[in-house]
Protein backbone atom coordinates (compact mmCIF):
# COMPACT_ATOMS: atom_id res chain seq x y z
CA UNK A 1 0.00 0.00 0.00
CA UNK A 2 3.25 2.57 0.51
CA UNK A 3 3.43 3.07 -2.84
CA UNK A 4 -0.25 3.70 -3.73
CA UNK A 5 -0.81 6.04 -0.65
CA UNK A 6 1.50 9.14 0.47
CA UNK A 7 1.40 9.06 3.74
CA UNK A 8 0.72 12.84 5.50
CA UNK A 9 0.01 14.18 8.71
CA UNK A 10 -0.90 12.12 11.52
CA UNK A 11 -4.35 12.59 12.88
CA UNK A 12 -4.77 11.04 15.94
CA UNK A 13 -3.02 8.88 18.08
CA UNK A 14 -5.20 5.84 20.15
CA UNK A 15 -4.00 3.44 22.68
CA UNK A 16 -3.41 0.49 19.93
CA UNK A 17 -3.55 2.49 16.32
CA UNK A 18 -2.12 5.60 14.63
CA UNK A 19 -4.45 7.30 12.33
CA UNK A 20 -3.05 9.59 9.02
CA UNK A 21 -4.49 11.85 6.58
CA UNK A 22 -2.73 10.55 3.13
CA UNK A 23 -2.99 10.87 -0.73
CA UNK A 24 -4.65 8.30 -3.24
CA UNK A 25 -2.51 8.16 -6.28
CA UNK A 26 -3.97 6.13 -7.85
CA UNK A 27 -7.35 8.04 -7.27
CA UNK A 28 -6.95 11.09 -8.70
CA UNK A 29 -4.78 12.58 -5.21
CA UNK A 30 -7.90 11.84 -3.31
CA UNK A 31 -7.89 11.92 0.37
CA UNK A 32 -8.44 9.55 2.63
CA UNK A 33 -7.58 8.51 6.09
CA UNK A 34 -5.49 5.84 7.10
CA UNK A 35 -5.75 3.45 10.58
CA UNK A 36 -2.99 1.87 11.28
CA UNK A 37 -2.42 -1.00 13.76
CA UNK A 38 -0.02 -3.91 14.44
CA UNK A 39 -1.43 -6.85 13.89
CA UNK A 40 -0.37 -8.68 17.74
CA UNK A 41 -1.85 -11.56 19.48
CA UNK A 42 -3.13 -8.93 22.20
CA UNK A 43 -5.37 -7.32 19.09
CA UNK A 44 -5.49 -9.99 16.21
CA UNK A 45 -9.62 -10.50 17.55
CA UNK A 46 -10.29 -6.46 17.70
CA UNK A 47 -8.47 -6.07 14.49
CA UNK A 48 -10.99 -9.06 12.92
CA UNK A 49 -13.89 -7.35 14.24
CA UNK A 50 -13.41 -3.98 12.85
CA UNK A 51 -12.43 -5.36 9.52
CA UNK A 52 -15.50 -7.78 9.35
CA UNK A 53 -17.88 -4.45 10.67
CA UNK A 54 -16.16 -2.23 7.99
CA UNK A 55 -16.57 -4.33 5.41
CA UNK A 56 -20.55 -5.29 6.18
CA UNK A 57 -21.89 -2.13 7.82
CA UNK A 58 -20.05 1.17 6.42
CA UNK A 59 -22.62 1.73 4.14
CA UNK A 60 -24.92 3.94 6.47
CA UNK A 61 -24.71 7.81 6.18
CA UNK A 62 -23.14 7.60 9.85
CA UNK A 63 -20.67 5.65 9.44
CA UNK A 64 -16.90 6.10 7.30
CA UNK A 65 -16.69 4.89 3.96
CA UNK A 66 -14.00 2.33 3.86
CA UNK A 67 -11.87 2.32 0.64
CA UNK A 68 -9.75 -0.66 1.30
CA UNK A 69 -7.99 -2.67 3.99
CA UNK A 70 -4.31 -4.02 3.67
CA UNK A 71 -1.62 -6.23 5.39
CA UNK A 72 1.66 -4.32 5.64
CA UNK A 73 3.66 -7.28 6.23
CA UNK A 74 7.26 -6.22 8.68
CA UNK A 75 10.77 -7.36 7.07
CA UNK A 76 11.74 -7.89 10.35
CA UNK A 77 11.20 -11.09 12.60
CA UNK A 78 11.17 -8.46 16.00
CA UNK A 79 8.09 -6.49 14.12
CA UNK A 80 4.58 -7.46 14.00
CA UNK A 81 2.81 -7.20 10.71
CA UNK A 82 0.63 -3.96 10.17
CA UNK A 83 -2.97 -3.28 9.00
CA UNK A 84 -4.10 -0.39 7.27
CA UNK A 85 -7.93 0.59 7.42
CA UNK A 86 -8.20 3.19 4.24
CA UNK A 87 -11.39 5.28 5.00
CA UNK A 88 -13.24 8.27 4.27
CA UNK A 89 -11.37 11.47 5.71
CA UNK A 90 -13.40 13.42 8.25
CA UNK A 91 -11.68 16.55 7.71
CA UNK A 92 -13.82 17.80 11.06
CA UNK A 93 -12.30 16.02 13.55
CA UNK A 94 -13.14 14.66 16.87
CA UNK A 95 -16.37 16.33 17.95
CA UNK A 96 -15.01 17.15 21.47
CA UNK A 97 -12.25 19.57 19.44
CA UNK A 98 -14.80 21.47 18.95
CA UNK A 99 -16.49 20.95 22.29
CA UNK A 100 -13.02 21.92 24.21
CA UNK A 101 -12.76 24.91 21.45
CA UNK A 102 -15.70 26.62 22.54
CA UNK A 103 -14.86 26.19 26.45
CA UNK A 104 -11.65 27.78 26.06
CA UNK A 105 -13.35 30.51 24.73
CA UNK A 106 -15.99 30.72 27.37
CA UNK A 107 -18.69 29.17 25.02
CA UNK A 108 -20.65 25.97 24.87
CA UNK A 109 -22.25 23.73 22.23
CA UNK A 110 -25.74 24.59 21.63
CA UNK A 111 -28.16 22.15 23.07
CA UNK A 112 -29.69 21.90 19.26
CA UNK A 113 -26.38 20.92 17.72
CA UNK A 114 -25.63 18.56 20.63
CA UNK A 115 -29.02 16.57 19.76
CA UNK A 116 -28.49 16.49 15.99
CA UNK A 117 -24.81 14.72 16.85
CA UNK A 118 -26.41 12.44 19.24
CA UNK A 119 -29.17 11.71 16.84
CA UNK A 120 -26.66 10.54 14.22
CA UNK A 121 -24.98 8.57 16.83
CA UNK A 122 -28.35 6.88 18.22
CA UNK A 123 -29.18 5.98 14.48
CA UNK A 124 -25.82 4.21 13.83
CA UNK A 125 -25.88 2.49 16.91
CA UNK A 126 -29.45 0.74 16.23
CA UNK A 127 -27.84 0.58 12.72
CA UNK A 128 -25.11 -1.88 14.39
CA UNK A 129 -27.49 -3.56 17.44
CA UNK A 130 -29.76 -4.28 14.43
CA UNK A 131 -26.88 -6.44 13.17
CA UNK A 132 -25.69 -8.26 16.00
CA UNK A 133 -22.74 -5.64 16.84
CA UNK A 134 -22.00 -3.54 19.81
CA UNK A 135 -19.24 -1.02 19.73
CA UNK A 136 -18.22 -0.96 22.94
CA UNK A 137 -16.49 2.48 22.69
CA UNK A 138 -19.02 4.86 22.48
CA UNK A 139 -16.71 8.55 23.06
CA UNK A 140 -16.97 11.89 21.90
CA UNK A 141 -13.97 11.98 20.50
CA UNK A 142 -14.77 8.56 18.47
CA UNK A 143 -17.46 11.26 16.70
CA UNK A 144 -15.90 12.68 14.08
CA UNK A 145 -17.19 15.53 11.81
CA UNK A 146 -17.31 15.91 8.01
CA UNK A 147 -16.03 18.70 6.90
CA UNK A 148 -19.56 19.74 6.06
CA UNK A 149 -20.59 19.08 9.70
CA UNK A 150 -21.97 15.66 9.01
CA UNK A 151 -21.54 13.27 12.05
CA UNK A 152 -19.62 9.66 11.65
CA UNK A 153 -18.97 7.27 14.87
CA UNK A 154 -15.61 5.68 14.16
CA UNK A 155 -12.67 3.37 15.54
CA UNK A 156 -14.43 -0.26 15.70
CA UNK A 157 -11.28 -1.75 17.83
CA UNK A 158 -13.34 -2.63 20.70
CA UNK A 159 -16.43 -3.96 18.79
CA UNK A 160 -17.75 -7.33 18.81
CA UNK A 161 -20.43 -9.04 16.61
CA UNK A 162 -22.88 -11.32 18.40
CA UNK A 163 -24.75 -14.17 18.09
CA UNK A 164 -27.75 -12.14 17.90
CA UNK A 165 -29.16 -9.12 19.32
CA UNK A 166 -29.98 -10.81 23.12
CA UNK A 167 -26.64 -11.90 23.14
CA UNK A 168 -24.13 -11.17 26.28
CA UNK A 169 -20.47 -10.61 26.33
CA UNK A 170 -18.63 -11.04 29.87
CA UNK A 171 -15.30 -9.50 28.69
CA UNK A 172 -13.87 -6.70 31.22
CA UNK A 173 -13.22 -4.11 28.43
CA UNK A 174 -13.55 -0.12 27.84
CA UNK A 175 -12.65 3.23 28.19
CA UNK A 176 -13.14 3.85 32.11
CA UNK A 177 -15.26 6.96 31.80
CA UNK A 178 -17.40 5.60 29.13
CA UNK A 179 -17.58 1.82 30.74
CA UNK A 180 -21.12 0.88 31.68
CA UNK A 181 -21.78 -0.17 35.90
CA UNK A 182 -22.34 -3.79 34.63
CA UNK A 183 -19.03 -3.95 32.71
CA UNK A 184 -17.01 -2.73 35.76
CA UNK A 185 -18.78 -5.33 37.30
CA UNK A 186 -16.98 -8.30 35.06
CA UNK A 187 -14.04 -7.11 36.12
CA UNK A 188 -14.79 -7.52 40.33
CA UNK A 189 -16.39 -10.94 40.14
CA UNK A 190 -14.83 -13.86 38.90
CA UNK A 191 -17.94 -15.04 37.01
CA UNK A 192 -21.88 -14.79 36.07
CA UNK A 193 -21.63 -11.58 35.51
CA UNK A 194 -22.37 -10.75 31.63
CA UNK A 195 -23.61 -7.65 29.71
CA UNK A 196 -25.74 -6.78 26.23
CA UNK A 197 -25.47 -3.93 23.61
CA UNK A 198 -27.20 -1.60 26.11
CA UNK A 199 -23.58 -0.80 27.76
CA UNK A 200 -23.66 1.30 24.41
CA UNK A 201 -26.64 3.22 25.55
CA UNK A 202 -24.64 4.23 29.02
CA UNK A 203 -21.75 5.25 26.80
CA UNK A 204 -24.06 7.54 25.20
CA UNK A 205 -25.22 9.20 28.15
CA UNK A 206 -22.00 10.00 29.44
CA UNK A 207 -21.23 10.61 26.01
CA UNK A 208 -24.11 13.50 26.23
CA UNK A 209 -22.62 14.87 29.52
CA UNK A 210 -19.05 15.11 27.99
CA UNK A 211 -20.78 17.86 24.93
CA UNK A 212 -22.66 19.94 27.42
CA UNK A 213 -20.10 19.87 30.22
CA UNK A 214 -16.79 19.79 28.06
CA UNK A 215 -15.42 16.77 29.48
CA UNK A 216 -17.10 13.12 31.12
CA UNK A 217 -17.85 12.73 34.39
CA UNK A 218 -14.48 11.39 36.40
CA UNK A 219 -12.60 12.35 33.70
CA UNK A 220 -9.79 14.09 35.31
CA UNK A 221 -9.21 11.03 38.16
CA UNK A 222 -7.17 7.88 37.73
CA UNK A 223 -8.50 5.53 35.90
CA UNK A 224 -9.20 2.90 39.36
CA UNK A 225 -10.75 5.65 41.15
CA UNK A 226 -12.91 6.45 37.98
CA UNK A 227 -14.35 2.95 38.00
CA UNK A 228 -14.95 3.04 41.79
CA UNK A 229 -16.92 5.92 41.61
CA UNK A 230 -19.07 5.38 38.36
CA UNK A 231 -19.75 1.71 40.34
CA UNK A 232 -20.46 3.11 43.40
CA UNK A 233 -22.19 6.04 42.84
CA UNK A 234 -25.72 7.28 41.42
CA UNK A 235 -25.36 7.95 37.93
CA UNK A 236 -23.59 11.26 36.66
CA UNK A 237 -25.64 14.29 35.47
CA UNK A 238 -25.30 17.42 34.04
CA UNK A 239 -22.88 19.96 36.04
CA UNK A 240 -25.13 22.37 36.45
CA UNK A 241 -28.57 21.12 34.98
CA UNK A 242 -30.75 24.11 35.54
CA UNK A 243 -28.47 25.77 32.51
CA UNK A 244 -30.39 22.78 30.03
CA UNK A 245 -33.67 21.91 29.08
CA UNK A 246 -35.90 19.35 30.77
CA UNK A 247 -35.84 16.77 27.39
CA UNK A 248 -31.99 17.25 27.46
CA UNK A 249 -32.00 16.22 30.79
CA UNK A 250 -34.65 13.56 30.96
CA UNK A 251 -32.52 12.01 27.98
CA UNK A 252 -29.37 11.75 30.10
CA UNK A 253 -31.50 10.15 33.04
CA UNK A 254 -33.20 7.37 30.67
CA UNK A 255 -29.18 6.45 29.14
CA UNK A 256 -28.25 6.36 32.48
CA UNK A 257 -29.71 3.79 34.69
CA UNK A 258 -28.02 1.40 36.25
CA UNK A 259 -29.70 -1.32 36.24
CA UNK A 260 -29.20 -2.81 32.45
CA UNK A 261 -32.82 -4.73 32.88
CA UNK A 262 -34.45 -1.37 33.60
CA UNK A 263 -31.96 0.92 30.56
CA UNK A 264 -33.98 1.24 27.28
CA UNK A 265 -32.35 -0.06 24.19
CA UNK A 266 -30.89 2.08 21.91
CA UNK A 267 -34.19 1.87 19.19
CA UNK A 268 -36.40 3.21 21.94
CA UNK A 269 -33.85 6.32 22.31
CA UNK A 270 -35.32 7.32 18.22
CA UNK A 271 -38.51 8.24 20.08
CA UNK A 272 -37.06 10.26 22.77
CA UNK A 273 -38.34 13.95 23.04
CA UNK A 274 -34.40 15.29 22.77
CA UNK A 275 -33.72 13.19 19.40
CA UNK A 276 -37.37 13.41 18.13
CA UNK A 277 -36.86 17.25 18.19
CA UNK A 278 -34.17 17.32 15.90
CA UNK A 279 -35.54 18.66 12.47
CA UNK A 280 -36.03 15.96 9.61
CA UNK A 281 -34.35 19.09 7.36
CA UNK A 282 -31.12 19.51 9.22
CA UNK A 283 -29.17 21.22 6.79
CA UNK A 284 -28.91 24.15 8.93
CA UNK A 285 -27.25 22.12 11.54
CA UNK A 286 -24.74 20.98 9.83
CA UNK A 287 -23.84 23.90 8.13
CA UNK A 288 -23.54 25.88 11.91
CA UNK A 289 -21.17 23.26 12.79
CA UNK A 290 -19.16 23.40 9.74
CA UNK A 291 -18.62 27.22 10.31
CA UNK A 292 -18.11 26.64 14.72
CA UNK A 293 -15.76 24.18 13.60
CA UNK A 294 -13.72 26.23 11.33
CA UNK A 295 -13.75 28.64 14.47
CA UNK A 296 -13.14 26.81 17.63
CA UNK A 297 -11.64 23.11 16.63
CA UNK A 298 -8.56 24.45 16.37
CA UNK A 299 -7.92 25.44 19.90
CA UNK A 300 -9.70 21.49 21.07
CA UNK A 301 -7.41 19.87 19.22
CA UNK A 302 -4.31 21.28 21.28
CA UNK A 303 -5.78 20.15 24.34
CA UNK A 304 -6.91 16.40 23.66
CA UNK A 305 -6.57 14.00 26.48
CA UNK A 306 -4.59 11.26 26.53
CA UNK A 307 -6.43 7.88 25.83
CA UNK A 308 -6.84 5.02 28.06
CA UNK A 309 -8.21 1.65 27.97
CA UNK A 310 -8.97 -0.99 30.28
CA UNK A 311 -8.74 -4.84 29.56
CA UNK A 312 -9.14 -7.42 31.72
CA UNK A 313 -7.95 -6.09 34.84
CA UNK A 314 -4.89 -3.91 33.28
CA UNK A 315 -4.51 -0.50 31.84
CA UNK A 316 -2.49 0.96 29.11
CA UNK A 317 -2.77 4.22 28.40
CA UNK A 318 -0.79 5.34 25.03
CA UNK A 319 0.20 3.91 21.81
CA UNK A 320 3.49 3.43 23.27
CA UNK A 321 3.06 2.81 27.11
CA UNK A 322 3.18 -1.00 28.61
CA UNK A 323 -0.24 -2.17 29.92
CA UNK A 324 0.14 -2.10 34.18
CA UNK A 325 -2.10 -4.10 36.43
CA UNK A 326 -5.40 -2.05 38.34
CA UNK A 327 -5.86 -3.04 41.96
CA UNK A 328 -9.31 -2.67 43.27
CA UNK A 329 -10.17 0.81 45.21
CA UNK A 330 -12.79 -1.16 47.35
CA UNK A 331 -11.93 -4.66 48.72
CA UNK A 332 -15.59 -5.25 49.33
CA UNK A 333 -15.96 -5.69 45.88
CA UNK A 334 -14.46 -8.65 45.57
CA UNK A 335 -15.97 -11.89 44.63
CA UNK A 336 -14.35 -14.19 46.79
CA UNK A 337 -12.01 -12.74 49.51
CA UNK A 338 -9.96 -13.79 51.70
CA UNK A 339 -6.84 -12.97 53.54
CA UNK A 340 -4.35 -13.76 51.26
CA UNK A 341 -6.47 -11.66 48.65
CA UNK A 342 -6.68 -9.15 50.80
CA UNK A 343 -3.20 -8.41 51.74
CA UNK A 344 -1.99 -9.22 48.28
CA UNK A 345 -4.05 -5.94 46.84
CA UNK A 346 -3.05 -3.48 50.14
CA UNK A 347 0.49 -4.21 49.42
CA UNK A 348 0.14 -3.51 45.21
CA UNK A 349 -2.00 -0.71 45.86
CA UNK A 350 0.86 0.63 48.41
CA UNK A 351 3.27 -0.52 46.13
CA UNK A 352 1.93 1.85 43.57
CA UNK A 353 1.43 4.77 46.18
CA UNK A 354 -1.91 4.39 47.11
CA UNK A 355 -2.10 4.34 50.50
CA UNK A 356 -5.97 4.97 50.62
CA UNK A 357 -8.55 1.69 50.19
CA UNK A 358 -12.24 1.52 50.57
CA UNK A 359 -13.76 -1.55 52.38
CA UNK A 360 -17.18 -1.13 52.12
CA UNK A 361 -18.29 2.58 53.80
CA UNK A 362 -14.68 1.89 55.66
CA UNK A 363 -11.58 4.32 54.33
CA UNK A 364 -8.37 2.11 55.34
CA UNK A 365 -5.43 4.44 55.61
CA UNK A 366 -1.85 2.01 55.48
CA UNK A 367 1.45 4.27 56.49
CA UNK A 368 4.19 3.62 54.28
CA UNK A 369 7.05 1.76 56.47
CA UNK A 370 9.69 4.66 55.16
CA UNK A 371 10.60 8.07 56.57
CA UNK A 372 8.88 10.78 53.94
CA UNK A 373 10.73 13.86 53.54
CA UNK A 374 8.80 16.56 55.22
CA UNK A 375 10.76 19.34 52.96
CA UNK A 376 12.42 19.26 49.18
CA UNK A 377 16.39 19.66 49.13
CA UNK A 378 15.88 23.05 46.96
CA UNK A 379 16.02 26.32 48.79
CA UNK A 380 13.84 28.97 47.78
Amino acid sequence: PGERYAIGSLLGSGVYAEVFEATDQQADGRRVAIKIQAVTPATEEDVRSEYHILRKLSSHPNLPDLYGVYLKKSSSPSQHHKLWFVMELCEGGPVTDLVRGLKEANRQMQEEHIAYVLKGIVKVLVHLHENHAMHRDVKGSNILLTKDGEVKLVDFGLSRVLDSTLDKRSTYLGSPCWMAPEVIDCGFREEGSTYDSRIDVWALGITAIELGDGQAPYQDMHPTRTLFQIFRNPPPRLHLPANWSQDYNDFITECLIKNPEHRPHIMELLEHPFIKGVPQKDFHLSTELKILREQFAGKGKSTRKTEAVVRNGCLKTGLTTTEEVMHLEDLATIDKINEDITLTELHERLKQGHCHTFVGDVLLVLTPNEQQPSYSNEVG
